[in-house]
């Protein structure tokens, strides 16, 4: 164990430094070693073993190999490294480490397992392995860089970490079926979640992960996971915290981040699967969906809920796929938003309520149905559709407001675009055939748009494109090219001015 050997060497340095010998330390510099082994096939077989240590330099070291086993290691002193390897069933290790610099590092083979550990202020370090079904594990820590991790290794076990203090570290690392694991960590700058050690993915259906950080700093994570049934729950309280889950394969599973705070980031890539359930929530001020890369989803069926809260918030996400509904609120001013979808039979609802808001939407497949409101000033709405059968519906509520279409593709029976405000501007595209588009527009200053300017440039059979406006100094230019078209123009208000071509 390095760990171990570099303690050990500063502890002679120590020793040499305040000028003591080994005797000096008498009665203080401690070692315990106890090893049990009982495989009976008698109903009496059981074993206990207790060691209770105080002073300087301890180390415990317990192995049990047998039945009905219970070791329990407690050490108060300056330097502490407590052991346990037990094997066989019904087993229970407790280890209680206090002040100064710890190391505990326990290993479980066996059913109904119970392990404990608890270490207190400073340089703590604990590592728990779990083989088996049914079996518990617990680290409780309080102090500065403290190191738990845990590996659950069967089926339906349950594990918590509890840290306090500040670049801490507890992680999950999991194979099997239906296990629980709970990590709470209050300070800054530490790491969390269920995170796999190199390529090797964390193997398991039904499993469900939860972080809970509050903090500044911290980052929670979801790194290499394999399986159906899963729930990962990350909740961040503080400022400049990360939530992100990668290179996650599986279908039926539930991922749900929530940060509130300052400058948070929520990421997700490598997400593959179907009928997955994804909930995103931030509130506050700067906070950003994708970071420096767009998040990215994989599957069919998904689910997407995004809800942000504050000002200045950014939301990137692309996704490849069937039949998914996004869903995105964000409340505040200056939020920018950009969704690709690719496939079929997706579904974006995608709303903003503030001003200098922005809401950029793509897909590019068949019967994919998007729908853009925007409440506020100022607020910027694009829709860019290349597919068939695609509807698109936008709606502005408030002033100097933008909205530009395009559309490509057949079949295209349905693009919407409301505005109610002051110095709106609708830009509109459409290339194919049997395709419909309505306008309408409330308020002052309105375009549609077309001619000199260009946009509002319809291709195709079978057209027909309807537009009213209620207002003063409304415009309508545009063209059609094809056949079997029909525009209609209704205009109310002053300095209106209507310009039709078909070809």
């Amino acid at each position: 164990m390095k760990l171990t050997m570099t303690k050990s060497m500063i502890a002679l340095a120590i020793t040499a430094g305040l000028g003591m010998s080994s005797a000096a330390f008498a009665g203080t510099a401690n070692s315990a070693s106890i090893s049990q082994t009982t495989n009976s096939s008698e109903a009496v077989a059981g074993q206990d073993a207790y060691v209770k240590q105080t002073g300087i330099l301890n180390a415990a070291v317990i192995n049990q190999e047998g039945d009905f086993q219970s070791a329990t290691v407690k050490q108060d002193g300056v330097w502490m490294e407590a052991y346990t390897d037990s094997k066989g069933t019904a087993n229970r290790i407790e280890v209680a480490q206090t002040d100064d610099w710890h190391i505990s590092k326990i290993s479980v083979d066996g059913d109904t397992n119970t392990t404990l550990v608890a270490q207190a202020d400073y340089f703590n370090e604990s590592g728990i392995e779990v083989a088996g079904d049914n079996n518990s594990a617990e680290v409780i820590q309080a102090g500065q860089r403290n190191e738990s991790v845990v590996e659950l290794n069967g089926d339906d076990n349950t594990a918590l970490i509890n840290q306090e203090g500040a670049t801490n570290f507890g992680v999950f690392r999991v194979e099997g079926q239906g296990n629980d694991g709970s990590i709470t960590q209050i300070g800054d700058n530490n790491v969390a979640g269920m995170i796999s050690a190199d390529i090797t993915p964390n193997i398991g259906n039904n499993n469900d992960i939860e972080v809970y950080q509050q903090g500044s700093g911290n980052l929670g994570a979801v790194k290499g996971a394999a399986g159906d049934d899963n729930h990962f729950d990350i909740s961040q309280t503080g400022d400049n915290n990360t939530g992100f889950v990668y290179a996650m394969t599986g279908s039926d599973s539930e991922i749900e981040i929530s940060q509130r705070g300052t400058d948070n980031t929520a990421f997700l890539a490598g997400v593959t699967g179907n009928d997955n359930d994804i909930e995103i929530t931030q509130a506050g001020t700067g906070n950003i969906i994708g970071d420096t890369k767009i998040a990215e989803i994989q599957g069919n069926d998904t689910r997407l809920d995004i809800e942000q809260e504050g000002n200045n918030n950014t939301a990137e996400f692309q996704i490849w796929g069937n039949e998914n509904n996004i869903s995105l609120d964000q409340e505040g001013n200056n939020a920018f938003t950009t969704f690709g979808v690719y496939g079929e039979d997706n579904s974006f609802n995608l709303s903003s309520d503030g001003d200098n808001n922005t809401i950029t939407a793509f897909a590019e497949g068949e019967d994919n149905d998007i729908e853009i409101a925007l409440e506020g000033n100022d607020n910027f709405g694009y829709a860019d559709v290349q597919g068939s059968d695609n509807e698109v519906d936008i709606e502005q509520d408030g002033k100097d407001n933008e909205v530009l279409i395009t559309v490509i593709g057949t079949d295209n029976t349905d693009v919407e675009a409301t505005q109610t405000g002051e110095l709106n501007l609708i830009d509109l595209i459409l290339g194919g055939d049997e395709n419909t588009a309505m306008i309408t527009q409330t308020g002052n200053g309105n375009w549609v748009g077309g001619e000199a300017d260009s946009a509002f440039v319809v291709q195709g059979d079978g057209n027909s494109l309807v537009i009213a406006q209620a207002g003063n100094d409304n415009l309508v230019a545009g063209s059609q090219t094809g056949s079997n078209n029909s525009i209609s123009v209704t205009q109310s208000g002053d300095f209106n001015t209507a310009t039709v071509i078909q070809n």
